[in-house]
């Protein structure tokens, strides 16, 4: 494998243009050595370039990019994803707080606020659920521990004053996806309980939930997130005016994208969010949509909306509940 060495700014624009990336000199040159300086080659060209590559290169030959391809043009993809990451995350914050509400409301007024330490409050069916209810019950106990050596405020007073915190403050510290593990390991019928206020079987929720948590953490790490995939996929069938998004199918009839994919994502925000955010999420993403449509040109951008799971008619998630 050839070593990677070190190459100045200067160095990376002209590599890019050997292989055949228009970057324009004078004051062109300068705002994408600027961009360089303060983005990262490695982020943006490394992160975004494959839509705009002629070919895929073989092992050892140098990759050429697609005739007219601009610097500019990736940089836009790259702002793009910057972009919808932020819009996301902002209504994957709001459904983390909803989850953790609703959550802690429900466990707490079956069991009262401080009984999540008890393991005859969770699920103990089967020797598999009283190991996971161990599990669930020994990270809660090892995260107080460590916001109290981190001295967190509202955890060391409520152990201090108290000595304990009630479920509905501890779940401000514990995460998206520890929330998701305390869901599935509460009792069945507590679970279907916490579901039904969203309209949902538990094991949707829990899916929802899952899948949810994995976003959260792309979109909070700044990874590349337009056309992320999961590993699980949402069931349409239980969805009702699915089939009014337009969504391309399968030879099987089956529906490839909008099950795991970024739009799978809205769709689960149009069955969780209220009407307000959703129409804002929804209004968000056609001004992205919008403004990307006038940065590229080399790959429309309705086929980067096709990799995210977008159809046709995709704002029909205001009609989707």
């Amino acid at each position: 494998m050839a070593e990677k060495n070190y190459k100045s700014y200067r160095q990376q624009l002209n590599i890019l243009r050997s292989r055949g990336m228009i970057i324009g000199k004078g004051s062109q040159g300068s705002r994408a050595m600027r961009i360089l300086e303060r983005e990262n080659y490695y982020s943006i060209i490394n992160g975004y370039k494959e839509l705009f590559l002629a070919e895929k290169a073989a092992p050892g030959s140098e990759e050429k990019y697609k005739s007219g391809t601009t610097f500019e043009e990736v940089y836009a993809l790259y702002n793009f994803d910057r972009n919808i990451r932020n819009i996301y995350l902002k209504y994957l914050l709001k459904l983390e707080n909803t989850f953790k509400t609703v959550i802690a409301h429900e466990f707490s007024a079956l069991y009262g606020y401080d009984n999540y330490l008890k393991i005859e409050n969770f699920n103990n069916s089967t020797e598999k659920s009283i190991s996971s209810s161990i599990k669930l019950i020994g990270d809660i106990q090892q995260e107080i521990a460590r916001q109290m050596t981190k001295h967190h405020q509202v955890v060391t007073h409520y152990m201090t004053e108290h000595g304990y915190i009630p479920l509905w403050v501890l779940v401000n510290v514990l995460t998206f996806g520890k929330i998701e593990y305390f869901f599935k390991n509460m009792k069945p019928s507590d679970r279907t309980a916490a579901a039904k206020q969203f309209g949902l079987l538990p094991d949707e929720l829990s899916k929802f939930m899952h899948m949810l948590a994995l976003a959260r953490n792309k979109c909070a790490h700044d990874e590349r997130f337009y056309d992320m995939r999961f590993k699980e996929r949402i069931h349409t069938k239980s969805i009702k005016n699915f089939s009014a998004l337009g969504i391309k199918r399968a030879a099987d009839g089956s529906y490839t994208y909008g099950t795991n994919d970024t739009y799978a994502i809205a769709i689960m925000f149009a069955l969780l969010l209220n009407k307000t955010d959703l129409k804002e999420f929804v209004s968000a993403m056609k001004s992205a949509f919008k403004k990307l449509q006038k940065q590229v040109h080399t790959v429309p951008a309705s086929e980067i909306l096709f990799i995210m799971g977008y159809g046709s008619n995709w704002d029909n998630l205001l009609n989707l509940k």
